[in-house]
């Protein structure tokens, strides 16, 4: 059996572990050779968390502690492995081993690629935003210190640099190419260096090696550690707390007219070849900028940097890896990238230039897509949509997030618009919304098994008391007998319709397929939830229904359950047990204007304070202890109610309590198929 499962454990893509009660390994699968490229034997009897990255060591730590502890049965978390100098992204899952305290079983997956392919994307746009920034703050500015400011922020900024700066070149009165600082950006934290006068006619020649100084003359960018520049340029750069420096040239005319400086005072690291390219860019911009106002014809001059930037913009967009259109003010599609090509399922990018953008939304959906589009083109910062349906060639629709922004293209403002897939974001949200319908079947769990066992224990008891009665050795019954055996099996059915009811409310909370909408009784799923939670809301407070007259609602009845779930459960968590007589969750229902159903739940608990209030509909921030909440419930309430085109707002005082509100649209016109109130 060991050696089958050795085997087995070779075909996984996770690596088994095992750890005793003090997180040593005492068990490693023959995976870790081929995800850390070290023995697993030299690690065995050492900590696990000695193999993990110290940036991520701490929570990692507290994973393992909690799960060995007890606190909660299992926990999952993406980290680094420390493998030699560089780092590895798995996603570590842990569980504690029942009847064993303190040990610790779980694997590592590996999602190094995954998770390299999403930060290499999300740097490309960041990049693509700064350099479109850059072009429009250069516009406006005459002088090159002007320019200088213009862009050592932005350069900063998208470079996570501590520091940027520009030395421009000038000549000392012995002929000496000399170098001084003219403009500088510091991160919060890094002390300037612009008025140090070492900073300032700085030997050009002398500061640099040789093969440095030629590289940054011939337009090559420079990067080095402190140590590997001459002994003038080291011991200043280790005085800053500098521990690595990228350099970019300016050149003018052909001619280097200055230096971009990047320096990173937090690790030794080198910049990327990507980072390193795109920054080249905007250094190449800043050149072309300085070219056009040391010129005499600068009009031509402006128009010849523009084409140049844009060819650069335009080379930007085709190597993008996401979906990206390029449209003008009116909606005409004047270039689309490759990525956008096979999103579409297009054969060739000219069957779509030339289209207007709303011809790829479906045609019920564009008047959202207009209103998107003329809040782009009003706005000065990109604007973004969520969940917008796109036509493919074929006529099948994908769903897509879109962020637009402006830019400038042959000359003439325009717009970018890129379309990242929502599909995986979509599966994503479904996980985390089973994720938590199962933290709170496990909550309820006691209190349903609670309810169904009272009706199945008198349900057991009147058939026993019918089977001893109407038995094989029965004697025969009167009239009296006949009445008390109906009333016997009335109770029966009773008690077995009581099951099947919450039988019903499990399943529909639990159904997983959960795309179609149709209209909702609110009151029914809203009675559903008090059954439900009832174990959880009767030891702490009095629970009162304050029905109105609405109609149904345009939604889904797992989803509302989901929510309302939710905000009981978070309602009764609010207040401490053994106060139910002093304390109150009041469920309302009324009519809200547009057409619209309010639901309040409303609680008489402790309140929330104003620094958490903001932080509330987050993602995994919560205030709750280990055990009776992931984070995610509000998050989920907020993500369902928005997309079924609701809206749920909060207001809370310290000590008085909270009442949170949510907002859903009628499935009919007012007046139509509507439940009287109770």
């Amino acid at each position: 059996m060991a050696r089958r499962l050795q085997v087995l454990e070779g075909l996984l893509s996770e690596v088994v572990f095992q750890l005793d009660a003090q997180g040593r390994i005492t068990y490693l699968g023959p995976g870790w050779e081929r995800l850390t490229g070290s023995l697993g034997a030299v690690f065995h009897g050492h900590l696990l968390v000695e193999a993990v990255h110290p940036v991520d060591r701490a929570a990692a730590r507290v994973l393992l502690e909690s799960v060995a502890g007890q606190q909660i049965p299992e926990a999952r978390r993406e980290i680094r492995l420390a493998v030699g100098d560089d780092a590895r992204w798995v996603v570590l899952a842990a569980r504690g081993v029942p009847g064993e305290p303190g040990e610790v079983v779980g694997s590592l997956l590996d999602i190094d690629s995954r998770r390299r392919a999403e930060e290499a994307v999300a740097t490309r746009e960041r990049y693509l935003e700064t350099m479109v920034e850059v072009q429009r703050r250069m516009m406006p500015h005459q002088f090159p210190r002007d320019l200088y400011a213009s862009v050592v922020e932005p350069l900063g900024r998208v470079s996570a640099a501590s520091r940027v700066y520009v030395f421009e070149m000038h000549y000392g009165p012995d002929g000496v190419l000399l170098a001084s600082q003219r403009a500088e950006w510091c991160e919060p934290g890094i002390p300037p260096n612009l008025e140090d006068p070492n900073m300032h006619g700085l030997p050009f020649m002398e500061a640099l090696l040789p093969e440095q100084s030629a590289a940054l003359m011939r337009g090559e960018p420079v990067q080095a550690l402190p140590r590997g520049f001459t002994p003038i340029l080291a011991p200043m750069l280790e005085a800053q707390g500098v521990r690595s420096v990228l350099l970019l040239p300016v050149h003018v005319h052909g001619q280097l007219f200055g230096v971009i400086g990047f320096d990173n005072c937090r690790e030794a690291r080198p910049w990327g070849p990507i980072e390193v390219n795109l920054l080249s860019g905007a250094a190449g911009t800043l050149s072309l900028a300085l070219e056009q106002r040391t010129d005499q014809a600068l009009r031509v001059r402006t128009e010849t940097t523009l084409r140049r930037t844009e060819a650069g913009v335009h080379l930007l967009i085709e190597a993008f890896p996401d979906p990206v259109m390029v449209h003008v003010g009116d909606g005409v599609l004047l270039s689309v990238n490759p990525a956008l090509v096979q999103y579409l399922g297009y054969r060739d990018a000219s069957e779509m230039v030339g289209r207007h953008v709303l011809e790829l939304v479906r045609e019920e959906d564009r008047s959202a897509a207009q209103l998107y589009l003329g809040h782009a083109l009003e706005g000065k910062r990109a604007a973004r949509a969520v969940e917008v349906p796109l036509v493919r060639r074929d006529g099948e629709t994908v769903v897509a997030d879109l962020v637009t922004l402006a830019v400038v293209f042959d000359g003439a403002p325009a717009w970018v618009t890129i379309a990242r897939d929502y599909t995986e974001r979509k599966r994503t949200q479904a996980q985390m919304m089973l994720a938590d319908r199962m933290a709170s079947m496990g909550l309820l769990a006691a209190g349903i098994a609670h309810e169904l066992n009272n009706p199945l224990a008198y349900v057991l008891s009147n058939l026993e008391y019918l089977h001893s009665t109407l038995g094989p050795r029965a004697r025969p019954l009167s009239p009296d007998d006949m009445v008390e055996c109906r009333q016997v099996l009335d109770d029966a059915r009773e008690g077995a319709e009581r099951m099947r009811q919450i039988v019903r409310q499990l399943r529909v909370f639990s159904r997983v397929e959960e795309t179609r909408e149709e209209p909702v009784d609110v009151h029914r799923v809203l009675d559903s939830v008090i059954q439900m939670a009832a174990s959880e809301v009767r030891p702490r407070a009095r629970l009162v229904k304050t029905y109105g007259t609405v109609p149904q609602v345009r939604g889904n009845e797992g989803k509302l359950f989901q929510v309302f779930l939710n905000l009981v459960i978070n309602a009764a968590h609010a207040i401490e047990e053994g106060q139910s007589e002093t304390n109150e969750i009041r469920i309302t229902t009324r009519p809200d204007e547009g057409s619209r159903v309010l639901v309040e739940v409303r609680d008489t608990g402790g309140g929330i304070p104003p620094e958490h209030l903001r932080r509330i509909f987050d993602p995994f921030f919560t205030t709750k202890s280990a055990g009776l909440g992931t984070g995610l419930g509000l998050s989920i309430c907020d993500t369902i109610v928005t997309a079924l085109g609701g809206h749920i707002s909060v207001e809370s005082s310290v000590g008085v309590g909270t009442t949170f509100r949510v907002a859903l649209n009628a499935a009919f016109p007012q007046g139509e198929v509507v439940r009287p109130g109770l």
